[in-house]
């Protein structure tokens, strides 16, 4: 039997080049450091503070709809604090609050897109964690110290 941990990860980082998390692949969990990816120009950088747990950061975890990418790094309800913005960012600065929901990306392109619904992209929006970042990585999600996320993928209200 599996059992998932979750806890709060708090590396003592000063930039966001690193980004520590946990990750489950089959019947281990470890924890690790990874390289971070340069903001681009209308990501938000997020040092997560809080993430909500949900049954489906198990079915991934467990591999339960067999599209699982190892290492997961699940969670998809995510708060925290902005550390850093994209040129292009007009809507948070440092040092806001900001939550990120279940999808990072889409192809901001389509009609769905066009009309803010980019959860239905007909090109594929990319989720939070389990799916692949711009750079080729797998996302990590919340359970994660850090988050990359496009600013219309961010809220707070």
């Amino acid at each position: 039997m599996m059992m998932i941990i979750v806890c709060c990860i708090n590396c003592l980082l000063t930039q966001n080049e690193i980004s520590c998390f946990w990750s489950a692949s089959q019947s281990s969990l470890l924890i690790r450091q990874n390289p971070y990816r340069a903001v681009g120009s209308d990501d938000v950088s997020v040092k997560i503070t809080h993430c909500g747990v949900c049954y489906a950061d198990v079915l991934w975890t467990r591999n339960e709809f067999g599209d699982s990418k190892y290492p997961v790094v699940p969670g998809h309800e995510i708060v925290g604090i902005v550390k850093e913005v994209g040129s292009n960012v007009q809507n948070f600065k440092v040092g806001d609050q900001v939550g990120v929901g279940t999808y990072v990306n889409s192809c901001r392109d389509c009609e769905y897109c066009n009309d803010f619904l980019e959860v239905q992209c007909v090109n594929g929006a990319i989720a939070t964690f389990n799916g692949i970042d711009v750079d080729g990585t797998i996302m990590k999600g919340g359970y994660s110290s850090y988050i990359l996320a496009p600013e219309s993928c961010c809220r707070w209200e």
